[in-house]
């Protein structure tokens, strides 16, 4: 299985991992966030400038509330496995996030127009969780432009749009 997804992923730059995650580590996992979500998400509805003023609007939980509310979810982010897992899937060594606040954090897309916009990561992967999203038919889907450096004073989103298309998946 590590080297079918090792394979996707050196294809693709994208693989989904769930199958990876024992199916109870998972369970556990999506319970304790949505829990957290029902009892500690602020809504957010802003415009970032950095990536000219595209939207946020969703609900969301810091990573210091998110910890304290779900410290399984917490241990197995920070797990060893886990790690291990994903840099044997890309074929590298992967650290976690060196920038606390943005070492965890959980949001709810939960109403029509609800978005976490566009956006450049900091980090040369990402780990997504979708725990739950509706149908594709309904636009719920995870877009990504892959092999596009990142350069906050000039992001060119418009140029690098027009010559690349993105990458739609539904999970």
């Amino acid at each position: 299985m590590i080297a079918e997804l090792r394979s996707q992923f050196a294809g693709a730059d994208f693989v989904e991992v769930t199958a990876a995650i024992p199916a109870a580590e998972y369970e556990r996992i999506a319970a304790e966030v949505t829990a957290a979500l029902d009892a500690h998400a602020q809504r957010r509805d802003v415009r970032i400038a950095a990536t000219g003023e595209s939207p946020r609007r969703y609900r969301i939980i810091g990573r210091d509330t998110l910890a304290a509310a779900c410290p399984a979810t917490a241990a197995f982010y920070r797990s060893v496995p886990l790690l291990s897992l994903l840099s044997e899937i890309a074929g590298e060594p992967l650290v976690p996030v060196p920038y606390a606040p943005e070492e965890l954090i959980a949001t709810r897309l939960e109403a029509a127009g609800d978005t976490h916009g566009w956006h450049w990561d900091d980090y040369g992967f990402a780990l997504v969780w979708v725990l739950r999203a509706p149908p594709a038919s309904d636009g719920a889907a995870l877009e990504f432009v892959t092999g596009v450096p990142w350069c906050k004073a000039e992001p060119r989103l418009d140029a690098i749009l027009a010559d690349r298309e993105p990458v739609r998946t539904h999970l």
